[in-house]
């Protein structure tokens, strides 16, 4: 064989060995839903994905990150996720939110899912038998499925004729399955608590061990059930199925960071809504403000991604106080809901959150104050506060 075919033989093999080992990596894809439509609402899975996100980001995962997704978004975020894992060193899905079991199989559930009987399940809903195929047909080299799902059964009417029950049933991992483990935040059929704090018990102390460098997965799990445990005074104990073989640990050596890809539904226009002539759970006897306040809570126009030179005449702040100051129900009267939902996300925006909405972001960009610079941010306990008020008036809408 000529010299020169040789050469270009070499170049050929060396070029595909250096993509190979460029796609050797490890990649993730994290859901948070919390926002549901049309069962019961959960405070804490947006938190639970995002400081998630930014935990595997710190130590070399590719995330692929949906929070509050429809199961349009949610296969959205898949697809990206399926391509980051194809024969990737390891792949992870974390999912917080709602989760059933019908008949043995289980689902999860998108804010929009609006469930009538067994059969809109496929329809309306993300199997996980089919998420776990998909994932097997990337052939990463370890998979890790982590389930915060286990609150109770939404739809227990709905399915009782179905068989739907409470939590999320058990994965009997076959011969097959080696290098794949399955964490559940509670025992199969159990029910796991959502928490009353930032992040749920489970994914708090998931997030507390996820980054100990070396620190074998089987450690780690079994760290984070003592803690669970702990936390709640027995009342949960998280579950792990596993077919790994040899060592494996989440951070290996310390590394370099990931990147986290945010995949959104597409952006809603922000449309003027009249506000309801009451709260939904208005408190009793309110107290009107004072006349000076009255003057500050004059409707302020919420513009849809102007250019940053109409933005100028937009007053900084709807509510000055936000961070300081515990709020009440007078307060927020004569707001429509996309002036309520400005002045929940700026109270993120002061401590300096990426915004991953084009309009929220257009509209905080005009101003001085907001830097961005994380996706992680901690609220005092009177910012919580206010954020959940806020939300209930966006609910009463």
């Amino acid at each position: 064989m000529p010299r020169i075919a040789l050469r270009l033989l070499f170049l050929m093999a060396l070029a595909a060995f250096a993509g190979r080992a460029e796609a050797a990596t490890k990649a993730a894809l994290v859901i948070g839903n919390g926002a549901y439509q049309n069962v019961t609402r959960l405070a804490n899975p947006v938190n639970d994905a995002t400081d998630m996100a930014a935990a595997l980001q710190r130590i070399g995962y590719a995330v692929t990150l949906v929070t509050d997704g429809d199961l349009s978004t949610m296969n959205n975020g898949l697809r990206s996720f399926l391509r980051d894992a194809d024969h990737a060193d390891a792949a992870l899905v974390f999912y917080s939110g709602h989760g059933v079991q019908v008949k043995g199989d289980n689902y999860l559930l998108p804010v929009s899912a609006r469930i009538e009987d067994e059969l809109d399940l496929d329809t309306q809903s993300l199997s996980l038998s089919k998420l776990r195929q998909l994932v097997d047909g990337a052939a990463p080299k370890v998979q890790i499925l982590i389930l915060d799902a286990c609150r109770d059964n939404p739809l227990a009417r709905q399915l009782v004729r179905g068989g739907g029950t409470r939590g999320l049933a058990r994965i009997d991992l076959d011969p097959s399955s080696s290098g794949t483990l399955i964490a559940y935040s509670t025992a199969p059929g159990a029910v796991a608590q959502d928490g009353s704090g930032r992040n749920s018990p489970f994914t708090q102390a998931l997030l507390a061990h996820i980054e100990t460098p070396n620190l074998d997965i089987r450690q780690m799990f079994g760290e984070v059930r003592a803690d669970v445990d702990r936390t709640t005074q027995g009342a949960q104990r998280p579950w792990v199925e596993e077919a790994i073989i040899g060592s494996f640990a989440m951070s290996g050596a310390a590394g370099q960071p990931g990147a986290v890809k945010v995949v959104e539904q597409p952006a809603q226009p922000v449309t003027p809504v009249q506000p309801p002539p009451q709260p939904v759970q208005p408190p009793p006897q309110p107290v009107q403000p004072p006349p000076e306040q009255q003057a500050s809570l004059q409707p302020v126009p919420i513009p849809e991604a102007p250019p940053r030179q109409q933005l100028r005449a937009v007053r900084e702040f709807i509510l000055p106080d936000s961070a300081s100051r515990r709020l009440s129900w007078n307060d927020l009267s004569g707001f429509n809901a996309a002036q309520l939902r400005v002045a929940r996300n700026e109270i993120y925006a002061r401590r300096g959150r990426f915004m991953k909405d084009a309009q929220l972001r257009a509209y905080f960009s005009q101003f001085s104050w907001y830097q961005p610079f994380t996706w992680d941010v901690q609220l005092s306990a009177v910012e919580k506060a206010n954020v959940a008020l806020i939300q209930q008036a966006e609910a009463a809408q």
